[in-house]
C-alpha cells in the first residue's frame, strides 16, 4: 500500500527574498555557495531556471524543474522510481527575515519509493540543517 510523505524543515534568517532567492537559484551551478557537501555534490542542468527542462541530481534524487516563482518559491517534481511528488523551497518574510521552509511532499510506492526514502531520509536531514547553516554564513558576509 503506497504511503504519502511529507516532510517540512525551515530556518528564518536575516535577510531578503531577493538575496535568499538567487542563493537557492544558484545551488548546483558554478556559483552555487550554499551546498555544504562537496563530497556529495548537487548538480543541475546549465543555464537559467526553465520549468520542465531545468534538471537536478543529488544524493540519488533525480528531479526536474515543476515551478519557479521569483522571490516565493522554486518547486522540483521528483523523477525516481517509486516515487510521486515534488521537493521544494519556500520564501516568507516579515521584516528584515526571510523564513525559508523546503519541503518534500510525495507518494511513496510499496518498494521502490519507500527503499529510496530510507536510503535518502538521514541525508535529508543532515544536508538541509547543513545548508541552513551554510546559508545564514553566507547571508552574514
Amino acid at each position: 500500500m503506497p504511503i504519502d510523505l511529507r516532510e517540512v524543515r525551515s530556518r528564518t534568517l536575516r535577510g531578503t527574498k531577493k538575496r535568499i532567492f538567487h542563493l537557492l537559484e544558484e545551488m548546483g551551478t558554478s556559483g552555487d555557495q550554499i551546498w555544504p557537501f562537496a563530497a556529495q555534490p548537487f548538480m543541475r542542468s546549465p543555464g537559467p531556471l526553465t520549468p520542465g527542462r531545468t534538471e537536478e541530481w543529488h544524493l540519488g534524487i533525480h528531479a526536474v524543474l515543476a515551478e519557479v516563482v521569483p522571490e516565493e518559491r522554486i518547486v522540483w517534481r521528483m523523477l525516481n522510481e517509486g516515487v510521486d511528488g515534488t521537493h521544494g523551497f519556500y520564501l516568507h518574510s516579515e521584516g528584515k527575515e526571510t523564513t525559508v521552509e523546503y519541503r518534500i511532499e510525495a507518494t511513496l510506492s510499496d518498494t521502490d519509493g519507500r527503499l529510496l526514502w530510507r536510503r535518502f531520509e538521514d541525508h535529508f536531514e543532515r544536508s538541509t540543517e547543513a545548508m541552513f547553516d551554510k546559508l545564514t554564513r553566507v547571508l552574514k558576509r
